[in-house]
């Protein structure tokens, strides 16, 4: 269950801040304390009574915070899967994937 926790709370930290949520504002939706969040992110919790809350603040379906698998890879895992679809790519989507490895 530990491992769970932390890969969830991961997720929900990788959520929140796609969305260029702070701790606090996140908490200020979900009737938390920001300390609250923090205990969830960093794995501390499990926000059982919390996770459809979670999901609907995030705008994601409850399912996706729990598509981790990518957190269980290597780098080496990320990176030959990367490579392996990148034949298959229109030249308008090879376009965005450069620039989205230009910003990093």
């Amino acid at each position: 269950m530990d491992t769970l926790k932390v890969k969830l709370g991961a997720k929900i930290r990788e959520l929140r801040k796609k969305q260029n949520l702070s701790q606090e504002s996140f908490a200020e939706m979900l009737s938390l304390d920001r300390r609250s969040i923090s205990n969830i992110e960093c794995g501390n919790t499990f926000p059982s009574s919390s996770l459809l809350k979670i999901s609907q603040a995030l705008n994601v379906e409850l399912k996706e915070l729990f598509d981790f698998e990518y957190l269980e890879k290597t780098d080496e895992e990320l990176i030959n899967s990367i490579q392996s679809r990148l034949p298959y790519l229109k030249s308008e989507q090879l376009k965005v994937i450069y620039r989205l490895v230009e910003i990093l």
